[in-house]
């Protein structure tokens, strides 16, 4: 009896030995794993800030930008040992280093005859869009790399931007809350980065691009698909709307090819859309493919055209077409370094020959790169553009006109692209004469946005 008692106690004392090392093991296990949760979730608040690029403090007082060679007005015309005088981010006077009454309280920046020139301005935009390689897969990590840039309004494309000397973009199809509030963020200062114009949601059918071809959601704010003329009006009335309405809207009328089909947006809602945006003085621009698309958006009246459709005037503008585009004073983003990425050697020249052949007509550029498609790179894709415009017959300063004043009268502003009294302080300081070799232009040594100095090399 004691022995079975004996083996009682033992057998006793071996459960509560296994409970307890079950029970230390179970407290450890969440003890790590909330130490774990705590340590991610404060890693992550901590990379969030300390990677966000939030704005410096605004210029306050008198900046003169001394001894440069300036580029003036909407022509930008050369004018060599000037100054610029700021005061507060904004420009108060132009002119002659012996002509500008500089105030001893001003601080005092010797150019050292660099050429200061406009911020750029980038018409053509994704902001939303992760970049990636012609090819690349964007996998896993490519998502959570997407993320991130997300929730923090991508910080390197912003810093890349002001680095290559783009001081304005436009973004013309993104998530709709998110690029309104970035768009905000930047206004107020919060984030630095260049400032921001945008379209919004964009404008097309359910299948037709982006949803039929790159595989946009649907239901993403991205992109509004209205059947009837009343709900197009509706959906530019809620857009253009109150203090958050946007600053343009974009229509993608793109039938697509015989093999590849696509569905444009039907003439009559294409026109309410047009109607309804110019009651509110609000510019439309259009992205097209087919010659069709194109007579379809010229008779809705847009005000600007996106690309060069996609190849379908290599042979030659109709000319019909290309006058009433004249005459209308419809601008065209050309978007050459997207049209020509990777493409044979023939189809580039075509193409430049195309872009020739509407400069020749008097027709008016503005540039805009398509940034965040695959193998087109937010700032270095802007050199590319401005040098393949050169490439197709535009003058350096007719190149850097398009990417300026032209850029700020299609964004409606005279806040910006010129440089004289009353104007914001966004300047770039190139180390070279682009007005003579479009290529200087990548030498930006300096980068001023409402007069903070946000880039020196």
């Amino acid at each position: 009896m004691r022995k079975v008692n004996d083996a009682t106690v033992t057998l006793g004392k071996e459960n509560k030995s296994r409970g307890r090392s079950f029970w230390r093991f179970f407290k450890r296990f969440v003890l790590y794993s909330l130490l774990f949760v705590i340590i991610v979730v404060t890693g992550s608040i901590i990379y969030y800030y300390s990677t966000l690029y939030t704005a410096g403090e605004k210029q306050e007082g008198y900046l003169a930008l001394t001894n440069a060679t300036v580029l003036v007005d909407e022509e930008l015309e050369a004018h060599e040992k000037s100054t610029v005088l700021i005061q507060d981010g904004i420009i108060i006077d132009v002119g002659r280093d012996d002509e500008v009454d500089i105030p001893a309280s001003a601080t005092v920046m010797d150019l050292n005859g660099h050429t200061l020139m406009p911020g750029l301005i980038d018409l053509h935009v994704h902001l939303g869009m992760k970049e990636m390689e012609l090819g690349q897969e964007l996998g896993p990590f490519g998502i959570i790399g997407l993320v991130s840039d997300f929730i923090r309004f991508t910080p390197d494309k912003r810093k890349s931007l002001l680095e290559h000397g783009i001081t304005t973009v436009r973004s013309v199809g993104d998530e709709h809350e998110w690029i309104m509030e970035f768009r905000q963020l930047i206004q107020d200062g919060e984030l630095e980065g260049p400032r921001l114009f945008t379209s919004g949601s964009l404008f097309t059918t359910l299948e037709g691009h982006p949803i039929a071809t790159i595989g946009t959601d649907p239901d993403s704010e991205v992109v509004l698909f209205p059947d009837t003329p009343k709900e197009a009006r509706d959906n530019v009335q809620e857009m253009v709307s109150g203090d958050e309405g946007v600053d343009l809207i974009k229509v993608v009328q793109e039938r697509g090819l015989s093999e590849y089909p696509l569905e444009p947006i039907a003439t009559d809602v294409l026109q309410a859309i047009v109607t309804e945006a110019n009651i509110h003085n609000i510019p439309v621009t259009g992205h097209w493919g087919a010659l069709k698309d194109l007579e379809e958006l010229i008779e809705a009246g847009v005000d600007g055209l996106e690309h060069l459709g996609r190849g379908v005037v290599l042979n030659g503008w109709p000319e019909e077409l290309l006058e009433t585009i004249i005459e209308g004073d419809m601008l065209l983003t050309p978007t050459l370094t997207v049209e020509t990425i990777n493409a044979e050697p023939e189809y580039q020249q075509l193409l430049l020959e195309r872009a020739e052949e509407f400069h020749l007509a008097d027709g008016q550029f503005v540039v805009g790169t398509d940034a965040g498609m695959p193998g087109v790179f937010f700032g270095p894709s802007m050199y590319q553009e401005l040098e393949l415009l050169v490439k197709s017959g535009l003058s350096p300063q007719e190149a850097l006109q398009a990417a300026t004043s032209r850029a700020a009268d299609a964004l409606q502003s005279d806040e910006i692209g010129v440089i004289e009294p009353g104007r914001a302080a966004d300047l770039i300081v190139i180390d070279g004469h682009p007005l003579q070799q479009i290529e200087d232009v990548q030498n930006v040594s300096k980068v001023f946005r409402d007069g903070r100095l946000v880039v020196e090399h």
